[in-house]
């Protein structure tokens, strides 16, 4: 399939269109309900299955939901851990967000904390580099942390950078707030950033009329990462105080956004949600998919990943289920595979945008005879029914 427009590196290269593919039972070619029927065995046998992966669209993220249900399993995200560091932040404080039309509109500041720009080329396509609907608006981007190497030339946006390691960016907004309380510094400089460099970036923040502070939590991959974005939002509330000043965290790959909109919804709480008889039960420590797997405290594994198929299962000790795309390869195959069509090219369905405000209608521009991971999960379920029976 032929992009209209030039596409960033990752669209060029999930937008393409995989082979048919063949469902597997341990690398073996079966039909897929024989596959189905062997993953309702795996499935109807186990006490508490772990539905990970979850890279689909909102009615594949329903169908998961609705298995574990029956099954009393457990569900987390691929990029789970990720995204727990974001709720643990927001849970035990709260934040202020904005959204990207606001940031495209409004922000006449960002300032990227850690973020690698490479990652999000639409954020700059879409959001940064295109004029306001609202007027006249000069923008100033300033990036903490490497250099400014992967930062595209948008006309009319100042970049600037402070090198900063990620690990120390706690204690960089640590200081910044201090210092908006009218506390003086102890120290010369905050991980090789000198004070003056941080009285300038708060005098630039403090003169913004609408600043934003982005962060990636997939890229703050470090030990209580988790403290340094409640530093970064309560920085937020600080600047407030004098200015309009807003959080923005990028993410939401492989239908992260989704999965956690869409299980908040059903259950009330986030991903890392267990059910049991009582009901269902929200531990986000205790069921981080990486940690049951070790431990073995999940005896079944449905990884679901129908939009990238670098996207595999982890090493696990269990029997595996698998609904991918068509073109993913295995080190060593899983018990079972089933190829599933790729949402937003061989099939329609819907997906929330990053910042979690619209949920947006993928089209089917090359439809497959492929099932949808929803359907697929239809079947697995209802064939659940029969193995236990």
């Amino acid at each position: 399939m032929r992009l209209e427009r030039p596409a960033c590196p990752r669209a060029s290269r999930l937008f393409s269109i995989p082979d048919p593919g063949q469902a597997t039972i341990a690398g073996l070619p079966i039909s897929l309900d024989e596959a189905c029927r062997s993953a309702a065995i795996i499935l109807s046998g186990s006490r508490r299955p772990l539905i990970g992966g979850l890279g689909c669209d909102v009615t594949g993220h329903r169908a998961a939901l609705s298995l574990a249900e029956k099954l009393g399993g457990v569900v987390d995200h691929m990029h789970g851990r990720a995204q727990f560091r974001n709720v643990q932040a927001f849970q035990d404080g709260g934040w202020v967000t904005t959204t990207l039309s606001e940031v495209r509109n409004r922000a006449d500041l960002i300032v990227l904390a850690g973020t690698d720009a490479s990652r999000y080329p639409r954020f700059f396509e879409r959001c940064l580099a295109p004029a306001s609907q609202f007027g006249e608006l000069t923008r100033k981007v300033v990036v903490l942390g490497d250099p400014l190497l992967s930062i595209p030339d948008m006309d009319g946006v100042s970049v600037s950078s402070i090198p900063i390691d990620a690990g120390h960016l706690g204690e960089l907004f640590a200081v910044m707030r201090a210092r908006l309380a009218g506390i003086p510094p102890r120290a010369t400089d905050v991980a090789g950033v000198s004070i003056g460099q941080i009285e300038a970036l708060l005098a630039d923040m403090r003169a913004a009329r609408y600043g934003v502070l982005v962060w990636n939590a997939a890229e703050l991959d470090f030990p209580h990462a988790d403290l340094t974005i409640q530093s970064a939002v309560n920085l937020v509330k600080d600047l407030n105080q004098a200015t309009r000043w807003s959080g923005l965290p990028l993410g939401g790959d492989d239908g992260g956004t989704s999965a956690a909109q869409t299980c908040t919804w059903q259950t009330g709480y986030p991903l890392r949600t267990a059910y049991e008889i009582a009901g269902p039960r929200y531990e986000p420590l205790l069921f981080d998919s990486d940690r049951l797997l070790k431990t073995g405290e999940v005896d079944a594994l449905v990884w679901i990943s129908a939009f990238d198929p670098e996207r595999t299962p982890p090493a696990a000790d269990c029997p595996t289920v698998v609904l991918g795309r068509a073109d993913m390869r295995f080190v060593q195959a899983p018990d079972v595979f089933i190829p599933v069509a790729v949402p937003g090219v061989q099939h329609a369905g819907f997906l929330h945008r990053m910042d979690a405000v619209v949920a947006l209608p993928l089209t089917a521009p090359a439809p497959s005879s492929l099932p949808s991971v929803a359907q697929v999960l239809a079947i697995i379920q209802r064939e659940t029914n029969h193995a236990a029976a």
